[in-house]
């Protein structure tokens, strides 16, 4: 075996061998069209093929608990496959509070469909390292602001209680936005008054009663 590094946010990361991923329950297009693009990163992602077994022997399972089957549109709850696969949701759906229903009943990750191979690649790498990682490149809508706005968060506090809504632990948030924990802190403590809430499982709830979400977060290191 050898070891590959992986730079990524200040951190050197190696891998021995290709991360294994299974798309569970995908149909033939998602599945043909994920496995043409991992085809130029196969050092790095190999995707499994479409068998009974593959969420068992896989490291992260890709689910997308929203799309239509037999007619039907799915929910946020995330089935978790059998095995010790890290589950990730891979979807076109980003509208405001699916992506904290579904970090908060258990996924992982939760990645947009639309995300280009280079950052989906370095997003699963960033999973399968336990990192809880939200990529959906959605920004929020002028309504967002404004109702956060309205009920007296600033810019930075909406931030903050995005990131917390999206699963992040704060010693993240202050790296993502690079802010000292006390300050990190300190955001919270006022914007949990100004919201009216006293803890974080209540600060997510109110986040997804109003629509905040995460900006978008890079999963690859931008070159200036």
């Amino acid at each position: 075996m050898h070891n590959r590094r992986r730079t990524g946010y200040k951190t050197v990361v190696e891998f021995d061998q290709p991360l294994r991923v299974a798309l569970v329950n995908e149909c033939e297009l998602v599945r043909v069209g994920v496995s043409t693009m991992m085809a130029e990163h196969s050092d790095r992602v190999v995707v499994l093929p479409n068998r009974d077994l593959a969420a068992t022997e896989a490291d992260l399972a890709l689910i997308d608990p929203f799309a239509r089957r037999g007619g039907v549109v799915g929910s946020a709850e995330v089935a978790r496959p059998p095995g010790g696969s890290r589950v990730v949701v891979y979807t076109w759906e980003t509208r405001s509070g699916f992506v904290e229903r579904a970090m908060l009943a258990g996924a992982h990750g939760y990645l947009s469909k639309a995300l280009p191979a280079t950052e989906l690649v370095a997003a699963l790498e960033k999973v399968h390292l336990g990192e809880r990682l939200v990529a959906v490149d959605e920004p929020r809508t002028r309504h967002d602001r404004r109702s956060t706005i309205e009920v007296g968060l600033t810019p930075r506090e909406t931030d903050v209680i995005g990131l917390i809504a999206a699963g992040v632990p704060n010693k993240e948030i202050s790296r993502r936005l690079e802010l000292s924990m006390n300050t990190v802190k300190s955001h919270i403590r006022t914007a949990y008054r100004s919201m009216g809430v006293t803890s974080r499982t209540q600060a997510v709830l109110w986040a997804v009663e109003h629509g905040v979400t995460a900006t978008h977060l890079d999963v690859v290191d931008r070159v200036s």
